[in-house]
């Protein structure tokens, strides 16, 4: 299989060559096909909240920052070896179940993520820039994911948008363009708005796995393309009737990151 197993076939001085090139060199900026940096950085943010002692130890053993730091990362270097062949939406079928192979040798980024999390359970046995590696994609997946706009449906498609006079894609309205008209917090505010749920309640928002979370978010997030708007158009209006939706995907996205990287670390 292409994409990231890829990384497997490399030797360890290329891994650590690329890894360089990604984090320290100026890539190509997909802005248009993920949540944001700002939505990206909020989930981040909150996740960071919730890890465990030792899952905070272990991440600071092999990133040098924050896991906000990477949380936007393979958008800015989607087109670099290893993250080419990583669709950025999730595929689903007509029952809206995740769809594992794609064509012309293509990983479902929700694929990626859940051979990402395998990897990482022998994390003592793997050489330090692979962790760091697939703890990079396991934070940016994991929010892009629950992105409304992120569920590729049959038969469903985009088409182009102007949010509040703005001209962009349908798509983007739902990456940034609602939630930025809705608020337009900084990641940090996101945070500070957005994580008062109970241990309870998190705990409830979390349980399940990421097969599970994408059959639910296409569930739930099929509703945007019943309030695409026949001339393109959208106002305030739509965005204070529509937001409460991409938050509630942006604290999803936040509170099964931290499980995921407690699970993996526990």
């Amino acid at each position: 299989m292409k994409g990231i197993w890829l990384l497997q076939r490399l030797d360890k001085a290329k891994v650590r060559k690329w890894l360089l090139l990604c984090v320290f060199s100026f890539g190509s900026v997909y802005s248009s096909v993920a949540w944001d940096r700002t939505r990206h950085d909020a989930i981040a943010s909150i996740a960071e909240q919730h890890l465990t002692r030792r899952a905070k130890r272990s991440i600071a053993r092999y990133l040098e920052h924050s896991i906000v730091y990477y949380a936007s990362y393979m958008d800015k270097y989607r087109s670099t070896p290893g993250s080419r062949d990583i669709e950025h939406v999730s595929y689903v079928d007509g029952q809206m179940q995740l769809v594992d192979t794609l064509r012309d040798g293509k990983v479902n980024c929700v694929v990626a993520l859940m051979q990402a999390c395998d990897r990482l359970r022998n994390y003592r046995e793997m050489d330090d820039s692979l962790v760091r590696l697939n703890l990079m994609y396991v934070i940016h997946i994991a929010g892009d994911m629950h992105c409304p706009s992120h569920v590729k449906y049959p038969g469903c498609k985009s088409g182009r948008a102007v949010l509040n006079g703005k001209k962009m894609s349908y798509h983007a309205v739902w990456d940034w363009g609602v939630l930025d008209r809705a608020h337009g917090w900084s990641y940090s505010e996101y945070r500070e708005q957005l994580d008062t749920h109970t241990k309870r309640e998190r705990r409830a928002i979390a349980a399940g796995t990421p097969r599970e979370w994408v059959h639910e978010t296409a569930v739930d997030c099929l509703v945007i393309y019943d309030w695409q708007q026949p001339d393109e158009v959208y106002d305030n209006t739509f965005v204070q009737d529509t937001y409460l939706l991409a938050e509630r995907q942006l604290v999803r996205a936040a509170y099964r990151l931290a499980t995921l990287l407690n699970k993996i670390f526990e």
